[in-house]
């Protein structure tokens, strides 16, 4: 489980939160909260994985992610995001966190 965890932390703290993600991502346009974008989610993963802090908002914004991969189009670090997220789900029910 720890290297799940140091696979997704690496690949998300290359995001500069530059949020050419979140233009794209059809939740955000939905929800009109940024912890439903892809730059929110990014954030909730590394809150979570480098501090252990979580809230519920955060949680629900991972779950609510469709997993279109729009958002991995747009960055330009090369994220993937959508695989990012698709771990990180695991990483939380295999701890327990939801």
């Amino acid at each position: 489980m720890d290297d799940l965890r140091k696979e997704i932390l690496t690949d998300v703290l290359k995001c500069s939160f530059c949020g050419f993600c979140e233009w794209i991502c059809p939740t955000l346009k939905v929800m009109k909260d940024r912890v439903y974008g892809a730059r929110g989610r990014v954030n909730t993963i590394i809150i979570l994985l480098k501090d252990g802090g979580r809230s519920k908002k955060g949680v629900d914004g991972i779950f609510s992610c469709l997993l279109c991969g729009a958002c991995s189009t747009q960055c330009p670090a090369g994220i993937d995001i959508r695989e990012d997220i698709r771990k990180f789900r695991h990483y939380i029910l295999m701890r327990g966190l939801k």
